[in-house]
């Protein structure tokens, strides 16, 4: 814990100061005597903003105007796919300039912050809380007194006020080692909070649940708060990139927006004007890990046109749902976010041998059929009515995918199981992808102003061998998302 860090530093700068001059005995009383002193400080310091945030959420809360929210980028996909003509003559491949270049941003670093530690040996009784079908045991106890008498200023902040001198220090940690434990990101840890405030408090007093969510939020260090729309607590939250779809207020230099948007609620949105003194981090809608819930298994058998390559897989049915409950965001967060390890390790145990001893060129084009063969064809307004970019795991679970899923899917099967690097070539109406071979393969690429070529493959080009861009094409210029 940061808190027991700043303390043992402290108190070996003390000791090293004293140790030249006191005995051994008297070391250690004058140790003991200053770690307390440190100890007290600090939690006088946290007292004060606890106090201090008490007193914000008891002033008059003042009401905004939420800006409309922001329309998912839409594109215009063919309700078939195009399939390569092979009985025409092959023409010159063709040099495409790309248009922007839409390099990573470097993540943010999470400022850390100290969350109160659990003196060892203390007895914290737990309790089962079931999170997308698995079960962690979270000591809850002390928390079920919680009960708001009211959503007005006042009733907040009573319950901040009473929630912070309760023992919520084995919750908060369990939350910590949970969240840890399950490789959670921050909406995954969002969504963890709101099952505890359900588990509390049920979901007939959603109210209650809203502010444990600010709470365990704001003491994890989250920009969360609480809004009352429509005489009704909403969580708002300030996450790193776009939510779309959802309301949003602009408050300190943050988009905050709300986190469960209902459909035709208020644009009025009422809250406190400061945030807590620890609220530091945005949520992270990217994620370096899929999250790892228990599995619930749900096989699935896919083979290429020509059946020279066959998988089978089974995907996580409780990461699925939790996928299915995530923001829309932008299809960069998707593309980033690796295929969960069960997946991965079977799928790539049956594709390695397809690909073994072939030179890159070889290697790229059995990956590309596989792709394009496969996997059926739909797009995302006919299978779901909205658009929706898929993670890894749920192209393998629904039954068909769009150009952008096949074109993420193929990027990352590239990058893992031939080492390469691989862009995607993003048209106003279509998704495709590009590899930067480094070997000598011919054929139609995007070039970049340094000269670096990315050989295009497009696995919704069905039958296209590497380095085919379709006609459509080969005279747009294609922004390009590494």
């Amino acid at each position: 814990m940061k808190k027991t860090r700043y303390i043992l530093a402290a108190c070996l700068a003390f000791g090293l100061a004293v140790s030249s001059r006191a005995q051994d005995n008297d070391l250690e009383k004058a140790f003991d005597e200053f770690a307390t002193q440190q100890s007290q400080a600090f939690d006088a310091f946290k007292s004060k903003a606890d106090a201090d945030f008490e007193s914000f959420l008891r002033e008059t809360w003042q009401a905004y105007e939420a800006f409309d929210p922001e329309v998912a980028p839409e594109r215009p996909e063919p309700v078939e796919p195009v399939t390569f003509d092979g009985s025409q003559p092959s023409a010159s491949p063709v040099d495409i300039a790309p248009g922007e270049v839409k390099t990573p941003g470097q993540p943010e670093q999470p400022v850390e912050v100290p969350v109160p530690s659990v003196e060892p040996g203390s007895p914290a009784r737990r309790t089962a809380v079931t999170f997308y079908g698995t079960t962690v045991e979270m000591a809850l106890d002390a928390l079920k007194g919680l009960s708001l008498g009211g959503i007005q200023e006042g009733d907040v902040a009573d319950a901040w006020g009473k929630v912070c001198s309760m023992d919520y220090a084995p919750l908060l940690n369990d939350c910590m080692r949970v969240k840890k434990e399950y490789n959670l990101g921050d909406w995954a840890y969002l969504q963890l909070t709101k099952q505890i405030g359900v588990q509390l408090y049920g979901k007939a007093r959603p109210d209650e649940v809203a502010f444990l969510q600010m709470f365990l939020l704001n003491k994890s260090g989250y920009k969360a708060r609480l809004a009352k729309i429509d005489d009704k607590l909403q969580l708002l939250v300030a996450p790193g990139s776009t939510i779309y779809g959802a309301p949003y207020l602009r408050l300190n230099g943050e988009k905050y927006y709300v986190a469960e948007p209902q459909a035709g609620a208020s644009m009025r949105i009422y809250t406190y004007r400061q945030d807590f003194a620890d609220s530091k981090n945005r949520i992270d809608l990217g994620m370096t890990a899929a999250p790892s819930f228990d599995m619930q298994e749900e096989p699935r058998t896919f083979t290429s046109a020509d059946g020279s390559v066959e998988v089978q897989t089974v995907v996580n049915r409780n990461l699925v749902d939790f996928y299915r409950d995530y923001p829309q965001c932008d299809v960069v967060l998707h593309y980033k976010t690796p295929m969960s390890e069960g997946l991965r390790t079977g799928l790539y145990q049956q594709l390695r041998p397809a690909i073994e001893g072939k030179s890159q060129a070889e290697a790229a084009g059995v990956l590309l059929d596989f792709v394009q063969t496969a996997f059926q064809y739909m797009t995302d307004g006919e299978q779901f009515g909205y658009e929706k970019p898929f993670f890894p795991d749920e192209t393998f679970y629904y039954p068909y995918c769009d150009c952008e899923d096949r074109a993420m899917l193929y990027a990352t099967l590239v990058k893992d199981l031939l080492g390469l690097e691989v862009v995607l070539l993003d048209y106003p109406d279509h998704i495709a992808s590009a590899v930067r071979f480094t070997e000598e393969v011919s054929g139609d690429a995007v070039v970049l102003a340094d000269g670096t070529r990315y050989v295009v493959c497009d696995p919704t080009y069905i039958g296209a061998p590497v380095g085919r861009c379709m006609d459509a094409y080969k005279n747009v210029r294609p922004n390009i998302i590494f």
